[in-house]
């Protein structure tokens, strides 16, 4: 009887210590995504209502991304961000998303991709200029110009969310920064949460470490939301991208 008893509890305390090594293995932190890379090509100059081919390829790490979500170009003249225009993207290949524009008249002109895949968002910007631009025009924006492609070109912002989102319920959101390939640290980043028609949650994130930065939040009712998230430095940088999320 007592040797009975002697194995089973040695079988009692190996299922102890299985349990206690499968919460070890699933409390490891789940190694992040890459940040999704977008290239955008266009040529620097053309003329008044040609055809331009506008590019834009989709990398992350390694992988060209073929299932990207949503690929648009957004085209505005300089000075008119409000009247831009957004032109649809089709799959090329090897990740490379292609349309064609017509520029309607002289000026400078800046063309922003806005790529959604795997849940991250990025929209690189370059300017092209179009026909006859007038020196003192060029001269006045074109320092300006280099600085925002320099500020904000590079940057991939990436909204981590849960796979399931409840009403009510405190759930962790973090925002991963890359500019150049590198970690965005010491930004100020904010969160615009609201549903159509409805006024705005404005919500402060937290630094963390490696271009991370974190808040809790919960919806307050079930349905469908936008979070943009702003992005903003002391080096001029004011970037914003949107997410819509739903919640159950």
């Amino acid at each position: 009887m007592k040797k009975w008893i002697a194995i089973i509890c040695a079988g009692l305390l190996l299922l102890a210590g299985c349990g206690t090594n499968s919460k070890k293995d699933d409390g490891k932190e789940a190694e992040l995504p890459a940040i999704i890379e977008a290239d955008l090509t266009l040529p620097e100059k053309a003329n008044p209502g040609e055809e331009v081919p506008l590019a834009v390829t989709v990398k992350q790490g390694e992988e060209f991304v073929e299932d990207a979500k949503e690929v648009k170009f957004e085209i505005w003249k300089e000075g008119e961000k409000d009247s831009s225009k957004l032109v649809e993207a089709k799959h090329e290949e090897k990740g490379k998303y292609v349309a064609t524009y017509s520029f309607p008249e002289n000026g400078l002109y800046h063309v922003q991709s806005h790529v959604t895949a795997r849940d991250m968002h990025t929209m690189p910007t370059k300017q092209i200029q179009i026909g006859q631009v007038e020196e003192d025009h060029h001269e006045e924006h074109g320092e300006g110009t280099e600085g925002d492609h320099h500020h904000h070109g590079d940057v991939s912002i990436h909204l981590q969310t849960p796979d399931t989102i409840k009403a009510n319920e405190q759930i962790a959101l973090a925002v991963h920064l890359q500019k150049e390939n590198e970690p965005l640290v010491k930004a100020n980043v904010r969160l615009e949460i609201f549903q159509k028609g409805s006024n705005p949650d404005w919500v402060n994130m937290t630094e963390g470490t490696n271009g991370e930065y974190k808040t809790d939040y919960a919806f307050k009712a079930s349905g469908d939301y936008i979070v943009r998230v702003h992005v903003e430095n002391d080096e001029g940088l004011h970037e914003h991208t949107e997410v819509e999320v739903s919640v159950q």
